[in-house]
């Protein structure tokens, strides 16, 4: 159990769920790519943090202490990430942080710094199934939640979603880290499973000023299709150098190339047919609150993945904290994280009204289900959740929602591919 010093005075209880002046701070650690490869996306997801902060403020704290995120600039590098980390528990002592995104970052983080440290790290867009083996391999303390799906599901999703549309023959092309890799195993896995050809599974390094070599081992084979498996920046140069090769402009995307600034960079004209997946959403009372509130705070609300598991990790850990009784010890808030997400809890919502309707609820000692703008979480022993998969795709030149892969669908598919 980790102990920590929060200076200032004595907290103030909220009663009957109006909130009091407030004379202490509890400070919530994140470490997110705000520049790097995933500084475009990343920009985003902090948002959905910051607004679940004011949501929690606007509630009247927790445990009777204002709120504040601690935000870390990562770069999209593990090196960057660490020190970040290192940075918030042991100069700033914060319990939980709310991160990384890159699963290689969080990978890193999680094993050198909050697991060792009885942190809490609860990552909002990392998906890669590495993390699920840390936590059964018993290196995780309990202390690692996400509430991303794991690629493990993505695989399967993206696998069914470019057989059932009429791909027999894809080629993949891979980022170099834990994201990468583990999204390529388990697609190729799937594909073939399904009856599919993979005519080429090829890695590739990041901040490479070309590619060439790389794109050109990929179309052997005569591919129908590219599986593009990175973020924008390398992502962009590799759709590039694609194109320019002769390669065919019908592309399977992830989560990780969700975003309209890489179709603009690329050119909008180039994307023929897309196969886009990413975490979706369930649609809930939640859903509907987090993006009048985003679009109230922010002015726009764009077409990507994880604003929504931002704001929901970050709320899920604000939430542990009240029903724990405390904002230091963090052994009972990991504890707590699962009693306000449990099934057989009293339902809540997101925005700060339902959120303000929770604290009162949690001083009785409630136990809490907590439904989402993401949908409702439940996290299994390696802190790993089930979701759906949104279907994207690029028409008119902007990224659009098609569809839903839900997890019924999924887990079909993978009943199939294991007989």
């Amino acid at each position: 159990m980790r102990k920590f010093l929060i200076l200032g005075a004595a907290t103030i209880p909220l009663l009957f769920g109006t909130a009091l002046a407030q004379s202490c701070t509890v400070t919530i650690g994140s470490v997110m790519a705000l520049t790097g490869s995933l500084g475009v996306l990343g920009q985003q997801i902090a948002k959905g943090a910051q607004l679940a902060v004011a949501d929690l403020n606007a509630a009247g704290g927790v445990d009777g202490c204002t709120v504040k995120l601690a935000l870390s600039d990562d770069q999209t590098q593990a090196n960057v990430g660490v020190d970040a980390a290192k940075k918030l528990v042991d100069v700033q002592h914060v319990p939980a942080i709310v991160g990384a995104l890159s699963s290689g970052i969080t990978t890193a983080i999680l094993t050198s710094v909050t697991a060792p440290g009885h942190v809490i790290l609860i990552s909002p867009a990392s998906t890669s199934p590495t993390l699920t083996q840390l936590g059964k391999d018993g290196k995780t303390g309990g202390y690692f939640f996400r509430t991303a799906p794991s690629d493990a599901l993505q695989g399967v999703a993206m696998a069914d979603y470019a057989y059932t549309g009429g791909l027999r023959k894809v080629a993949v092309l891979y980022l170099n880290n834990a994201y990468g890799q583990g999204l390529s195993d388990q697609f190729v896995k799937a594909f073939k499973g399904l009856g599919g050809t993979v005519t080429q599974d090829v890695v590739y390094n990041p901040d490479q000023p070309s590619y060439r070599s790389e794109v050109n081992k990929a179309l052997g084979g005569g591919p129908q299709a590219l599986f593009l498996i990175g973020y924008p920046g390398d992502g962009t140069t590799i759709a590039r150098e694609w194109v320019a090769s002769g390669g065919p402009q019908t592309w399977l995307l992830p989560d990780g190339l969700e975003s309209q600034a890489f179709v603009n960079d690329v050119g909008p004209s180039y994307f023929k047919k897309v196969y886009g997946t990413a975490p979706g959403t369930t649609d809930t009372p939640s859903l509907a609150t987090f993006k009048k509130e985003f679009q109230a705070k922010f002015g726009s609300l764009p077409t990507q993945a994880y604003m929504t598991n931002a704001y929901d990790a970050t709320v899920i850990v604000g939430l542990a904290m009240d029903y724990a009784k405390t904002t230091t010890d963090t052994a009972a808030i990991r504890d707590a994280m699962r009693k306000v997400t449990d099934p057989n809890g009293q339902k809540v919502y997101a925005g700060a009204n339902e959120l303000q309707a929770a604290a009162g609820l949690l001083k009785l000692g409630t136990t809490l289900q907590y439904i989402g703008a993401t949908g409702p979480l439940q996290f299994d022993a390696y802190g790993d959740v089930a979701g759906p998969y949104v279907k994207w795709t690029v028409t008119g030149g902007n990224v659009k929602e098609t569809g839903m892969i839900t997890v019924s669908e999924i887990e079909k598919v993978q009943a199939e591919l294991a007989k």
